[in-house]
């Protein structure tokens, strides 16, 4: 009878366990998720706001050749959710630094004056402001899940159902640091 008592508790404390850890877990897979949908959409914007740019660059004629394709293609990559997400920032990083080039052209050239060119200049650069910020909170909801499978009633439960540690938007751009960032 004793034994049967013993068990009974223990069946209930594994259960209560398992239940709190996997509702935390679930919490901050939530909180992760939620924030690398914003930075979904940003990145979107982003892509809208380049295809703009580049139409009225290229409409200039300031377009050098090629370019269009170039970025059609990173921005592809970009937008893949077959892609991991470190692929899609890593397609990003790309965009931003050829974007760059490109505004750093544009400043140069004294023709380029027009306000709707100006405009999508500002909007891209305030989307990008956004992205850094959405990429800081999504690094703190990482930091956050990552300290969570370390934890005892949620490490159980990672163990169970397999959750792993997810890389924070820094260490993937680290990672992918060494690839090729030819266009």
């Amino acid at each position: 009878m004793g034994f049967a008592i013993i068990l009974g508790i223990l069946i209930v404390v594994t259960l209560l366990v398992w239940f709190i850890g996997y509702s935390v877990l679930l919490k901050f897979v939530t909180r992760m998720e939620t924030r690398w949908q914003r930075i979904m959409h940003l990145l979107s914007r982003v892509e809208q706001s380049t295809n703009d740019f580049l139409a009225l660059l290229d409409q200039y004629g300031k377009l050098p050749a090629g370019t269009t394709e170039s970025l059609e293609k990173v921005m592809e990559d970009m937008q893949d959710p077959a892609n991991e997400r470190g692929d899609q920032l890593h397609a990003f990083g790309i965009l931003n630094d050829r974007m760059t080039f490109l505004f750093e052209q544009m400043d140069d050239d004294e023709d380029l004056n027009d306000p709707e060119l100006v405009e999508i200049s500002e909007d891209l650069n305030t989307t990008l402001t956004l992205l850094e910020t959405a990429s800081q909170s999504y690094n703190y909801a990482v930091e956050k899940y990552n300290k969570s499978l370390t934890v005892t009633p949620t490490k159980y439960v990672a163990n169970v159902h397999q959750f792993k540690p997810q890389l924070m938007v820094d260490e993937t751009v680290h990672r992918l640091s060494s690839s090729d960032h030819a266009i």
